[in-house]
């Protein structure tokens, strides 16, 4: 049985990046491959998905002084003896070459290593439908413009990533290939045109960024997603506040929290869900989603619902231009929670005609994943599948 590595930021509660990897295992299930994660945490990747998984450094104790760089010269040595043990390797998409605020000696030189390594040990890899910036320190930037030099076959999953890739020198031909998780099928049914005129729901996804900011920071976004899900209750809408990764629970339950203390009747709730396809569910009978990140937007399109973003990066502008008009895309820091409500009712009064379109889109994206499932099977030599796999 041949043996695939799928190498990523997993196993950290990121719901997109487990999700990436759900895709990556269901490329390879039916064609006699095994997977075999490279994650952060195995322990939960194997409890979450039921697949062999290594860790991407060297296991042992926390490294400080001299012990941090024998550390970093087992860490080579670990992934290279994981890379040997492999056919092939696969990094399936998430940002993982998104270096805004990456240190050097993080994944970039974990990345880098993996691609030296396959190039050593002559297996193949594959970079599926990556997200690219060209926003890293020049550091991140050199480990960056060399993985993706020597990898065997890059798509990416956005004109933007492609034009990043150029950014930083790379000279070579890289395709466009939507991201990964958007070849998942609808699990909800359409949400009735009707509901949209009376008693409309939208889905607001918020975001916990973490060791990134200052809590001073944080609170100033807990404020403003608070004063955007007031302005939607006052135009009559009901909210549904969801998550894309763990740490934003706390987010999460505060904007609902205030909001009950300013208006104990608010028509909010917490929606449910810890991964994305359980968001997915948690969006039945939404007519529209505004959300920070991007997978709660990958999940919204994925289900036929139209989004607005309240992003910070250039990968929820690129989607929300796919799927309607580009002017829905907002930065999280100066989003104007009036235009965002009129954004909203302008999706409430066309809904029919806005989820029909969001629908289209996502089948012709979701071919073209399957598409290049099909095509990587091929290029490795794998058999078809033994069914096809939703």
């Amino acid at each position: 049985m041949r043996r695939v590595a799928l190498f990523g930021e997993t196993g950290i509660g990121n719901f997109g990046n487990e999700a990436s990897l759900v895709a990556g295992i269901h490329l390879l299930e039916g064609t006699g491959a095994q997977p075999v994660a490279v994650a952060q945490r195995c322990a939960d990747v194997v409890a979450e998905h039921g697949i062999e998984a290594v860790d991407i450094r060297r296991p042992g104790p926390l490294r400080h002084g001299f012990t941090s760089l024998t550390g970093r010269f087992a860490d080579v040595l670990h992934l290279g003896a994981v890379v040997r043990s492999v056919d092939a390797v696969i990094v399936p998409g998430t940002g993982i070459f998104e270096g805004r605020g990456v240190r050097p000696r993080g994944i970039p030189f974990s990345l880098f290593w993996l691609a030296a390594w396959s190039r050593w040990w002559r297996r193949p890899l594959l970079l599926l439908s990556v997200g690219v910036d060209d926003a890293g320190t020049r550091g991140v930037n050199w480990f960056f413009a060399r993985v993706l030099a020597w990898s065997d076959l890059v798509t990416v999953r956005d004109e933007e990533s492609a034009r990043a890739v150029a950014a930083l020198g790379v000279r070579r031909e890289v395709l466009v290939v939507p991201d990964l998780v958007l070849g998942r099928e609808p699990v909800n049914a359409p949400t009735p045109p009707d509901g949209a005129r009376t008693d409309p729901l939208v889905a607001v996804g918020v975001m916990d960024w973490g060791g990134t900011e200052r809590d001073a920071d944080r609170e100033v976004y807990t404020g403003r997603s608070v004063a955007l899900v007031r302005a939607l209750l006052d135009a009559g809408i009901r909210v549904r506040v969801v998550i894309g990764e763990d740490l934003d629970d706390r987010v999460a339950a505060e904007v609902v929290r205030r909001v009950r203390a300013a208006d104990p009747g608010a028509a909010v709730e917490q929606g449910a869900g810890r991964t994305v396809e359980e968001v997915a569910r948690s969006l039945a009978g939404c007519h529209a989603v505004v959300a920070a990140r991007y997978h709660n937007l990958v999940a919204a399109v994925s289900e036929g619902v139209p989004v607005v973003a309240t992003g910070y990066s250039h990968k929820q502008s690129s989607l929300v231009a796919s799927y309607g008009p580009a002017d829905r895309a907002h930065d999280r820091d100066t989003y104007d929670a009036a235009e965002i409500v009129t954004q909203v009712r302008e999706i409430l009064r066309d809904h029919p005609a806005e989820s029909a379109r969001v629908r289209d889109v996502a089948a012709r994206d979701r071919l073209a994943v399957r598409d290049q499932d099909a095509r990587v099977r091929t290029w490795l030599g794998l058999r078809a599948p033994d069914q096809v796999v939703a």
